[in-house]
């Protein structure tokens, strides 16, 4: 064994956390009110979102925020009927028209409305809701009501389709959202504004291209197995990102090669604030115990709590593979919990019921 390579492995070890150490921590998948969902990006943009259908008709509405102090929450609205040119969108809450607007005038302000990095807009055709004080109004609407109804003109422009999205949860994941975001209290939170000035939520910055690396990172990156055999369009669609450290530092988590049907490999690779630089090894259990790698699948930073996930999905689906979390502890990633499924049956992922391989339960005595 090279003396790097041992260097590697006892790090890992060293930074595999206790299971007596380790308080609560946030669940394996991402919180639901009722019918609204909630997540952040590895940058550090949130959203709470609702995914409704009417038959054959699905439409998504959802909440979006960047981390920057003065972003405002921005609305979009994603179905996946085709819209004619012209017409009119109606929102009715609880029955009142709060809101009609010409699909023209939509159109026309998408340019004007700056998509926030690291948000990935599912298909169909979507719009981003006017800006500033508009959107203001419709979220405070939305958060008195019961349900809100979307009127939509067919392709044909002659019949109309409505879908209606049940508010409940709504204030709730908007109250997530402002406390993820350390907005509860302060002047720019969506849920109960208080007088605190904004701050920058906790973030990352995203990475879009290969050519954005330091020298140091690069050299790191393209040393590394196959790593950087990746086509930059592919790259900038993987959501890599640096995190700025306390100290100066920088976390990076970058692609490692084209990803597979179902995963994306990363690597995770320290830079110190003189700019050299280091590759970051994690903990991972193996059923012999403990071993090191240099793999992370499906990585997601989450800028909040410092913590590093990884799923590797066994199936399209997702209901089998391994899931881990790390912490950053100012020098490694520390291994919290990992969990795994090894029936690969099509069921609907529930990792939640996964089996804990970390922490190990103790036995009865």
């Amino acid at each position: 064994m090279t003396s790097r390579l041992f260097s590697a492995v006892v790090g890992a070890f060293l930074v595999l956390g206790s299971g007596a150490e380790v308080g609560a921590q946030p669940g394996r998948t991402a919180p639901v009110f009722d019918t609204w969902s909630v997540d952040c990006a590895s940058t550090g943009v949130c959203f709470s979102s609702s995914l409704t259908r009417n038959q054959s008709v699905w439409v998504d509405l959802r909440i979006v925020r960047d981390w920057q102090a003065d972003a405002l929450p921005l609305l979009r609205l994603t179905t996946n009927t085709v819209l004619p040119q012209t017409g009119t969108l109606r929102f009715d809450v609880d029955g009142q028209t709060i809101e009609s607007l010409p699909i023209e005038q939509l159109r026309e302000i998408q340019p004007t409305v700056s998509s926030p990095a690291g948000f990935r807009p599912l298909g169909g055709e979507g719009f981003w809701y006017p800006t500033g004080a508009v959107t203001l109004a419709l979220l405070e609407a939305l958060q008195t009501g019961t349900e809100l109804t979307i009127h939509m003109p067919d392709e044909t422009g002659v019949d109309t389709l409505s879908v209606t999205v049940p508010l409940q949860g709504l204030k709730s994941g908007l109250l997530w959202l402002d406390n993820r975001q350390n907005r509860t209290g302060t002047v720019s939170a969506i849920v109960s504004p208080g007088t605190d000035p904004a701050v920058n939520a906790p973030h990352a910055l995203p990475l879009m291209a290969p050519e954005e690396l330091p020298a140091e990172v690069s050299a790191i990156w393209h040393a590394n197995r196959l790593c950087s055999t990746i086509d930059p369009t592919i790259f900038a669609s993987l959501n890599a990102v640096r995190v700025p450290l306390d100290d100066g530092a920088s976390l990076y988590i970058i692609p490692c090669g084209a990803p597979s049907a179902y995963n994306s490999p990363y690597v995770a690779i320290y830079a110190g604030k003189d700019g050299a630089a280091r590759q970051v090894h994690v903990a991972r259990m193996s059923e012999n115990g403990p071993i090191a790698t240099d793999l992370i699948y499906n990585a997601l930073w989450i800028p909040a709590d410092l913590q590093l996930i990884s799923y590797f999905k066994g199936s399209g689906v997702g209901e089998c593979g391994l899931w881990n979390r790390w912490v950053w502890n100012g020098t490694g990633l520390v291994l919290l919990e990992e969990a795994s499924r090894k029936t690969c049956d099509g069921t609907e992922p529930d990792l939640s019921n996964w089996s804990n391989t970390w922490p190990l339960k103790s036995t009865p005595k």
